[in-house]
């Protein structure tokens, strides 16, 4: 401490010595307070790869229990001090038959702070009270455990960065430990500008931009989630969002001065209003190979079959948004200086491009070594370039994002990606859409494009309603102010995960920001959406008495009944259209899949579900899949009338026949004509999810 400014320097960074041997890893491992009875190491290995919150290497060891590899542990330590850095239990959710008692919050939190002071001592007197601060985090809602995050605090200074995060599961286990601390000295923590200043200096430099933005799940009819973008004030990598404390320049979260303008590739757009119309496989085929023709001068490649793949991407309430594409494979001679190559064209259902992706043999990629790759500003040009081609009449809805990586992370960039990843986003007349976005890996040597990855959108580009702003910029300040409060902070530049790794320096620094409650505000309405709230509201509040209350918690916490606004309404009656949706999800769930699939023709189909109804596409799927069947006796599906007890029965013994289970393994109790609620389709989902866990083991 300096006794003349009261102020404590504190840098836990580690002493200058020799790497823990493997075997000592080991040995500390093993004296991490958890139990780790039966457990033997599976793999363990040194990892000097840049890893988010950690500054050094660490040894990363995978562990499984000897009985039966059901039950694992992920850990890493670090490899100087030995601290544990990461910790993760894997284990088969094995759900119980009666009511147990579920710890807790309170409960919860005292392991939580035990287990912390046993393997983190050093940070006691520099770290938050559980949750008292909110972090960056993206996990979704946890339904059956608790998570707290204890954020460090240094001179009352809050670094919201750097904290470290346990999950305790229901029974009181810990599930999960992160540590995110940066070792290093903190800079000065007696700012140059006052918070006057700083507020000042928000007000007219801090500027949120218009974007499309996705701020949840809306659930519809049936229980089937509904996408929805809305025109909100929001911050990007590239706006202006915190002050420097030292400086008293507006600062991005990648610790640059300097705001980026978005600026198209060029001016050409879809029609606006055109629908977006599904393709047979043979218009995808026919789109495919004209654009190998004309872009590559590539035919088919007959000898490989068509392919098929999906792309999942997450976002910050853990919810996931996916797409298949149909892959298509072409192969080009080699023409002059032009080498051969043979490359596949992923199409979505709609004839876009989401995938390029040139093949290369094993021997191309394996210890890859760049010694003088391009400069990253050429590579960047290569892949406008192409993108370009591949889009010609969209040129006005791509824009770049300039991210060019540090120099410590190219080699590991290279060695996993190939080359250099250079991100463009897409724009909705002119205005950013927060997570469609389009990566580019450009080979560091020649600098010719290896592939393209467009991420799985939330709500397609042509399917977003085109919005106007009835708030201005300055009032949607007012109302972040409204939520949050402009305070000093530690601030960490943030790791660009688009590319997995490190493209800004990891040095912290001292600002002034918004700390509070996460979120934007809306464009139209001008009121605050909390995501803090949204994902609160996943949790269901209303099932704590109810008799059958772990029954239920399981159907939540496995994604079979969606709840809103914090209400799960146990004893509504399910409807057929629901339970089609969740008998299909429990086949996948489950693998009770057949070996093969008898496809039914349109003749087939049932005469209330035309391909304008919502849950056309899950019919479509439950037919193929031999679920329920229209006939000449039976044409209508009745989606809206509730299920009874017999048609319940009638879906799950067909699904456990066509995938060769044993008729009637299940028993629905009940008079066939009873009305069954969630609560008795819980129960059901239970019993179907023990049978499925003792078909595994025979």
């Amino acid at each position: 401490m300096n006794e003349k400014t009261g102020i404590v320097t504190t840098a836990f960074a580690a002493e200058p010595a020799s790497y823990l041997t493997k075997e000592q890893a080991i040995s500390l491992m093993k004296k991490i307070p958890i139990d780790m009875k039966g457990y033997v190491v599976e793999d363990i290995y040194f990892n000097e790869t840049v890893a988010f919150g950690q500054n050094g290497a660490v040894w990363t060891s995978y562990w499984v229990k000897d009985k039966d590899g059901t039950e694992s542990l992920f850990i890493d330590v670090d490899a100087t001090t030995g601290k544990l850095v990461q910790f993760t239990k894997a284990t088969v959710d094995k759900p119980k038959e009666t009511a147990v008692n579920i710890i807790s919050e309170k409960d919860a939190l005292k392991k939580a702070e035990a287990f912390v002071n046993s393997v983190a001592p050093e940070v006691q007197g520099h770290i938050s009270k559980a949750d008292e601060y909110q972090v960056d985090d993206s996990l979704p809602p946890r339904v059956m455990d608790h998570v707290f995050h204890f954020v460090r605090v240094e001179n009352d200074i809050p670094f919201l960065e750097n904290y470290l995060q346990v999950i305790v599961d229901s029974q009181g286990e810990i599930g999960s430990y992160s540590r995110q601390w940066y070792n290093g000295e903190l800079p000065s923590p007696v700012p140059a500008i006052s918070a006057e200043e700083a507020n000042r200096r928000w007000d007219e430099s801090v500027k949120p931009a218009l974007h499309y933005v996705y701020t949840g799940e809306q659930i519809g009819k049936y229980g089937l989630p509904h996408r929805k973008m809305i025109l909100a004030y929001a911050y990007d990598e590239k706006a202006s969002v915190f002050i420097d404390a030292m400086t008293n320049q507006p600062m991005t979260i990648l610790g640059e001065s300097i705001q980026q303008s978005r600026i198209p590739l060029g001016t050409s757009t879809r029609a606006l209003g055109k629908e977006r119309k599904r393709l047979i496989d043979d218009e995808k085929r026919e789109k495919a190979d004209e654009i190998a023709r004309t872009m590559f001068q590539a035919i088919p490649d007959r000898q490989t079959k068509v392919g098929g793949s999906t792309g999942i991407s997450w976002n910050g309430f853990g919810e996931v948004s996916s797409s298949s594409a149909k892959s298509y494979y072409y192969a080009r001679p080699a023409q002059g200086k032009e080498k051969a190559m043979k490359f596949q064209l992923g199409m979505d259902d709609y004839g876009e491009v989401t995938i390029f992706s040139v093949e290369e043999e094993h021997s191309e990629i394996e210890d890859r070594i760049y010694p003088n790759p391009i400069p990253y500003e050429k590579a960047e040009a290569a892949a406008i370039d192409f993108m370009r081609k591949l889009f010609p009449d969209r040129q006005g809805e791509l824009y770049v994002i300039h991210l060019p990586p540090t120099e410590e992370s190219k080699k590991w960039l290279f060695e996993r990606n190939g080359g250099y990843c250079i991100t463009f986003g897409w724009l909705k007349q002119g205005i950013p859409v927060q997570s469609l976005e389009t990566e580019v890996i450009v080979d560091p040597v020649n600098g010719e494009v290896k592939g393209i990855h467009t991420l799985p959108a939330y709500q397609p580009l042509e399917m977003i309603q085109v919005q106007k702003p009835r708030i201005d910029e300055q009032k949607a300040k007012q109302v972040e102010k409204e939520n949050k409060e402009l305070r000093l902070t530690y601030f960490m530049p943030y790791p660009e995960w688009r590319q997995g790794t490190y493209l800004v320096s990891r040095e912290p620094k001292l600002v002034y920001r918004m700390v509070g409650d996460d979120g934007v505000v809306d464009a139209d309405s001008g009121e605050w959406v909390s995501y803090t709230a949204y994902k609160q509201s996943k949790i269901p509040e209303d099932i704590a008495a109810h008799p059958h209350y772990l029954a239920l918690l399981y159907a939540v916490k496995d994604g079979y009944f969606p709840v809103t606004k914090s209400k799960l309404d146990p004893d509504q009656p399910v409807t057929r259209g629901e339970f089609l949706r969740i008998v299909l999800k429990a086949q996948e769930s489950y693998d009770f899949f057949p070996d093969y699939y008898e496809v039914a023709g349109e003749e087939q189909f049932f005469t209330d579900i035309d391909k304008g109804h919502p849950l056309y596409e899950t019919v479509k799927d439950a037919i193929e899949r031999g679920l329920i069947q229209a006939s000449a006796g039976n044409k209508q599906f009745d989606p809206d009338r509730n299920l009874t007890n017999a048609e319940a029965k009638d879906m799950i013994s067909r699904l456990l026949q066509r995938s060769g289970e044993k008729n009637g393994a299940l028993s629905v109790a009940g008079q066939p004509t009873k009305i069954l609620t969630k609560a008795d389709v819980a129960r059901l989902l239970m019993e179907l999810k023990f049978y499925a866990r003792s078909t595994e083991q025979e």
